[in-house]
């Protein structure tokens, strides 16, 4: 059972703590595009020092061996009184090793003792990394509200990728312009500088008084979270595909920078290219999540995943126009698989200072898997060096075959999915069904500009075009939006509501009906007429004795869009009540639509009433079509 402890931290606090840790997300992804082992950057120096490609996989390997440092995290910080510090002094070191002693390795170190510091450095630099990765999640995952998880993870994750696709074209262009040794130096005392202001910033984080745990030894702390059944089946799906992903992922820069010899800048545009439509993701992909669940994301975004490895595979120093393809489809699917295995996370893990121990023993259990996965990847790569045929075409050598072999290993984790439990979840074929009405690809591209908008016209825009998209991924968005605090958002909103065609928008729209000071009211009975749900009946009918003359009429059209026998006998009785000159004519109009006769001769009768020739030959328009002409007086 889940224990739901509040956050200590004040609403004010936890404003100022959200806002906050956007900083280091922003910094830390700079300081990783130099720093990170798997980055271009980094490959490319360690390709400077004159290790082999195989090799690569090893360094890589035992960076992640340091995770296993978190299985003492919870037992370190269970008796540290100033976290923050221990975090911030912690972080330094860290930074210190991956980048200063790194870059200093020409200088100081033999050619024959290289291989043997980088593994040194990046693995005590992992450990120094995975001690407080724990507790800074846990801190993290205790501060952000529930209820916008999934929304808050996407935006944090924004601002990280954002920040790597910005930060990662830069640093290409500067080393392809200064290239060597320089080159690198410059990169990685930027890194560093980067890698301690996200730790800075963490000295003014509001940090929250957890629930204190039982003491309890640490062989039965480690233990603690296996016994939670959700958190170890979702820890070995994830494991499979951790291991699937980290036999291939040390060699793509390899690859591109080997075999397909491409320029550090070209690299980065690639990679940018990627990030972008993460980024785009990024914005969609939360609201998903939150409202659907995170299993059907990834029940559907891990078929995908299987092909991007077998993808590579057919690319060529002469040919590689499939790389920005890859590269398209990478970024959206990681963005979603993200978003959603942080958010699972969070929600399974329970609330206190015992979060603690669940993230030890995830970040533990994926380290030493992701140390593995990398040396037989790296042996692998050794084993089918001898190995060249061609395929469509496409020369095949060692590295591909690599790829292939992620690629088969990462079916497994999408049949143990299906294993992995989650409440809330709908089915993956309800989302796919959501996702084929309407077009997601120009709600999410008009969504993204919907909340980056500042001026209200360009927001009213996105908020028109999101509706024209006829996705119901936008009425929740645009149901949002009727309470925007400008009259010209908020009526767009209720117009676009009325496009999507979506039943899922009525509820929304008759809420707003019902609000007597709401200036959209016209708009919102205009868009329950488009939808056509005998749901909006009742709203509108009441919105018949609405006091704005616009909004009576705008209901009693809508009501005829809608048709149904309650629907008509209800304006009817209002046609047929004290008369109304500002309305009459357009009640006609909307019981003519309706096929009704009764309305003939009251409406015979008040042609009298009106001067207007215009008026009067729209009553008899109406008159003729309630006959059966349809339209052909009006023809």
């Amino acid at each position: 059972m889940k224990n739901e402890s509040p956050n200590s931290l004040s609403k004010v606090e936890t404003a100022k703590a959200l806002r906050l840790f956007l900083y280091p997300a922003i910094f830390w992804a700079a300081y990783g595009q130099v720093a990170g082992v798997l980055t271009p950057i980094y490959t490319g120096f360690v390709l400077f020092l004159g290790v082999k490609e195989s090799q690569i996989g090893t360094i890589v390997s035992f960076a992640y061996l340091g995770g296993l440092a978190g299985l003492i995290a919870p037992s370190v910080i269970r008796h540290i009184r100033r976290k923050q510090l221990f975090i911030v002094g912690i972080g330094f070191a860290e930074i210190s090793l991956m980048t200063i002693l790194v870059v200093a390795i020409p200088i100081h170190v033999a050619q024959e003792a290289r291989l043997v510091v980088l593994i040194a450095l990046a693995t005590l630099g992992s450990i120094m990394g995975y001690l407080v990765s724990p507790v800074f999640s846990s801190w993290l995952a205790t501060v952000i509200p529930e209820n916008i998880r999934g929304r808050y993870i996407g935006k944090r994750l924004f601002l990280f990728y954002l920040s790597s696709m910005v930060v990662a074209y830069l640093a290409g262009r500067f080393l392809d312009v200064v290239g060597g040794y320089k080159g690198f130096a410059w990169l990685f005392s930027f890194g560093m500088l980067t890698g301690i202001a996200g730790y800075l910033v963490l000295l003014k984080v509001p940090f929250p008084e957890m629930e204190k745990a039982p003491s309890i030894g640490f062989l039965k702390m480690l233990s603690v979270p296996f016994h939670n059944k959700d958190f170890t089946v979702l820890l070995v799906f994830y494991i499979f595909w951790v291991f699937g992903v980290y036999i291939g992922a040390p060699f793509y820069n390899v690859f591109m920078l080997n075999r397909l010899e491409l320029s550090y800048s070209t690299i980065a545009i690639l990679n940018g290219i990627s990030m972008a439509f993460l980024v785009i993701g990024l914005h969609s992909w939360g609201g998903f999540i939150d409202k659907y669940g995170s299993k059907p994301i990834l029940q559907i975004l891990m078929v995908p995943r299987v092909l991007i490895p077998i993808m590579w595979v057919f690319n060529s120093k002469e040919n590689f126009y499939l790389l920005p393809v890859v590269m398209v489809l990478s970024g959206l699917v990681f963005s979603g698989l993200t978003i959603a295995i942080n958010n699972f996370l969070y929600s399974v893990v329970p609330k206190g200072e015992e979060q603690t121990a669940f993230f030890a023993s995830w970040t533990a259990t994926v380290s030493l898997v992701s140390f593995v996965a990398p040396i037989i990847g790296g042996s692998l790569v050794s084993y089918f060096e001898p190995l060249h045929f061609k395929i469509f075409g496409f020369s095949i050598g060692n590295l591909q075959l690599v790829f292939m072999v992620s690629a088969v290993c990462l079916v497994l984790p999408v049949f143990l999915l299906r294993f992995v439990r989650e409440e809330k979840a709908v089915s993956p074929g309800y989302v796919l069904g959501q996702l084929r009405r309407g077009n997601p690809f120009v709600f999410a591209y008009n969504f993204f500009l919907f909340s980056r908008a500042r001026e209200e016209s360009k927001k009213a825009q996105a908020a028109h075009a999101m509706g024209k998209s006829k996705s119901p991924m936008a009425v929740d968005r645009l149901a949002k939006a009727l309470d925007d605090i400008s009259p010209e958002v908020r009526s767009e909103a209720a117009r676009a509501l009325g496009e999507t065609r979506q039943l899922e928008a009525v509820e929304a729209l008759a809420a707003k009906l019902q609000d007597a000071e709401l200036d959209i009211r016209f708009e919102v009975t205009q868009a329950l007429g488009k939808i056509r749900s005998k749901k909006g009946i009742e709203s509108l009918i009441k919105a018949l004795d609405d006091p704005d003359t616009r909004v009576r009429n705008s209901a009693a059209m809508a009501l005829a869009e809608i048709g149904g026998e309650e629907a008509k006998e209800q304006l009817f009785q209002k046609f047929s009540a004290e008369f109304d000159r500002t309305t009459f004519p357009t009640f006609t109009e909307a019981l003519s639509r309706m096929g009704d006769r009764r309305i003939i001769i009251p409406a015979i009768t008040r042609l009298e009433n009106y001067k207007s020739s215009v008026i009067r030959l729209q009553i008899l328009n109406s008159i003729c079509r309630a006959l059966g002409a349809k339209n052909r007086f009006y023809e």
